[in-house]
């Protein structure tokens, strides 16, 4: 949900929203006001992304599939750039330290440069999980699973959103992306429960990425609803006609009694 303040158009960040009293105030007026979620979703929905050429789309009737290696360039992803620099300089650091120790008899401890080599590792490692992995979004009646393929990281695990108590989808600027204000803005996409807690699904996409996301999932989400709506009307339509006749077997049966 987007939400602008009527005084002075900044823009409302989610702390500054309470979703279960349709009330948010402005950090920079302090102006406080009520809005309405209709609305909200009435923007969103007049927002319709263009599905990304790198995200691979699979609707079935039974599962939405969704997967993509990473949504933005490489060379200006800063975790990319750090973990390469950092594997690099750790590299070099292993290599120096590993001679001084072979050349010094032992003077430098040895867990030293073999420290300084496992650290090179595990940076590469970090970079061959972005680099070769693709994440991969797959919904179903049930629940939305959130996974890394074919590399899973240890630091990310395969995640899980249970659909149960899920009133909607949504996209939005991440905190430190408003708050460092970035070059190219990062969103995260999250479930909106019905007691006005949130589960994150995806984070750190850029816009057109979040907001597709958003959209395939809420629009499975909105068929399903009413897929399960049309259930419990006929579960309804037909305890309703047992009553009726259960009724009417008791009428026949008093009227025989008499």
């Amino acid at each position: 949900m987007q939400l602008t303040c009527p005084n002075c158009g900044e823009r409302i960040r989610a702390e500054h929203i309470n979703v279960q009293k349709m009330v948010a105030v402005c950090s920079v007026c302090d102006t406080v006001f009520r809005f309405n979620m209709s609305d909200a979703d009435a923007k969103a929905k007049r927002r319709k992304v263009k599905q990304p050429q790198p995200l691979a789309l699979r609707d079935e009737d039974d599962t939405l599939h969704m997967d993509f290696r990473t949504n933005f360039r490489l060379d200006r992803d800063e975790s990319f750039i750090l973990d390469t620099a950092g594997g690099i300089f750790a590299t070099i650091l292993s290599v120096i330290l590993m001679t001084e120790y072979v050349a010094g008899g032992g003077d430098i401890p040895l867990f030293v440069p073999l420290g300084a080599g496992l650290a090179a590792v595990l940076l590469y490692s970090f970079i061959g999980f972005r680099i070769f992995s693709r994440t991969h979004i797959d919904m179903d009646d049930e629940k939305i699973l959130i996974s890394r393929k074919p590399i899973q990281s240890p630091l990310n695990p395969i995640r899980e959103v249970n659909l149960a108590g899920v009133a909607a989808i949504r996209c939005e600027e991440t905190a430190i992306s408003i708050k460092e204000a970035y070059d190219t803005p990062r969103y995260r996409v999250w479930a909106e429960m019905a007691n006005g807690s949130r589960k994150v699904i995806v984070n750190d996409v850029i816009d057109d990425y979040g907001y597709f996301i958003a959209q395939r999932l809420q629009e499975r989400l909105h068929i399903d609803s009413d897929l399960d709506i049309s259930r419990l009307e006929d579960v309804e339509d037909s305890i309703e006609g047992e009553e009726t006749v259960n009724a009417a077997d008791d009428v026949v049966s008093a009227s025989l009694k008499a």
